[in-house]
C-alpha cells in the first residue's frame, strides 16, 4: 500500500499525506499528475489518496472506498432532534454507557452509538480489513459535518485494527454495557451504495458462537445482532428479533438478566 496526493493539492494536504503515511509505516510517493489507475498499475499496489477534503483507498483491481457519515448524518440530526432510533432502542443505550461496535465498517453505528452515550460514555470500534480501518480511523478524526455534537461524536470513537473474536478473549467480564455485532448481510440489500462499497474491501466472515459466546461474558447488559429480516442468526445465537416491519434491517437482543431474552 502506498500514500499519495489528490490530483490538485496544496501544502496542507501534502503535509497530511507525508503524516499518514509516517503514522501507519506507509510509502509516501509523489502524485506527479499520474491517474490513480496508472499508479495502481505501475506499483501493482493499493493506493491512499488524500485529498483536500476526503480521503480514499483504491484497492488494486476494485472500488475506491471513501469516508462519508452517509445515512449516520441523517439519524444523528434525528438523535439531536429527540427522535427515536433503532439501535438506540434495541440496545436501551443511555448517556455514560459503554459500547463495543464489533463490526466497525464506516462506522455509521459507532457515530450514533457515541451520540447517544455522550461524553461520559466510551465507544470502542473494532475493524478487521486495514482497508476500512484506516479510511474510517482518518475520516473520523477530520471529517466535518458542521455540527459541533456529531464532529465530537465522531472524534470520541476509539478505532482499533482487530479480529473481533481476539479482541473479546482480551476483554474482562463484565467489561461493556453493550456488545454489538452488524456482520455482512447474508442477503444483499440493493439500495445501500454504502454496503456494496464496503463488501469489496472487507473480510466476509460468518458471526460465529465463539464470538457470541465471548460477547455475553463480556456484555453488562446486552447483546446486539443487526441483520437481514431473513437471517437465520438471530433464532441460531438466541437473539430475540425486534420485527420492523417496515425495514429490512431488524435488530436482535440477548439480555444479560436472563439467557436467552426470552
Amino acid at each position: 500500500m502506498i500514500v499519495t496526493t489528490g490530483g490538485r493539492y496544496n501544502d496542507e494536504t501534502l503535509s497530511k499525506a507525508k503524516d499518514i503515511a509516517r503514522r501507519y509505516n506507509i510509502k509516501f510517493v509523489v502524485r506527479k499528475k499520474r491517474a490513480v489507475e496508472e499508479m495502481k498499475a505501475h506499483y501493482d499496489d493499493d493506493i491512499i489518496v488524500v485529498g483536500n477534503d476526503e480521503i480514499s483507498i483504491s484497492p488494486k483491481e476494485k472500488v475506491a472506498v471513501k469516508y462519508h457519515p452517509n445515512f449516520a448524518l441523517v439519524r444523528a440530526k434525528r438523535l439531536l432532534n429527540k427522535e427515536k432510533d433503532a439501535l438506540i432502542e434495541a440496545a436501551e443505550l443511555e448517556s455514560g454507557m459503554s459500547f463495543l461496535d464489533c463490526t466497525m465498517g464506516l462506522a455509521a453505528d459507532s457515530v450514533i452509538a457515541s451520540l447517544a452515550a455522550g461524553p461520559a460514555g466510551k465507544v470502542i470500534a473494532l475493524e478487521r480489513s486495514f482497508i476500512i480501518y484506516l479510511t474510517t480511523r482518518e475520516g473520523l478524526a477530520s471529517y466535518d459535518t458542521n455540527i459541533k455534537e456529531i464532529d465530537d461524536a465522531m472524534r470520541r470513537v476509539e478505532t482499533i485494527h482487530q479480529d473481533y473474536t481476539d479482541y473479546l478473549k482480551t476483554c474482562s467480564d463484565n467489561s461493556f454495557d453493550i456488545v454489538y455485532f452488524d456482520p455482512m448481510f447474508t442477503s444483499e440489500i440493493s439500495s445501500s451504495q454504502s454496503l456494496r462499497a464496503i463488501e469489496k474491501v472487507t473480510h466476509n466472515e460468518s458471526l460465529n458462537k465463539e464470538a457470541v459466546d465471548e460477547a455475553k461474558r463480556v456484555a453488562r447488559r446486552k447483546v446486539v445482532l443487526k441483520d437481514h429480516f431473513r437471517s437465520t442468526r438471530f433464532e441460531e445465537f438466541g437473539f430475540k428479533q425486534h420485527i420492523r416491519k417496515t425495514s429490512k434491517v431488524h435488530y436482535g437482543v440477548i439480555s444479560m438478566n436472563s439467557e436467552f431474552d426470552f
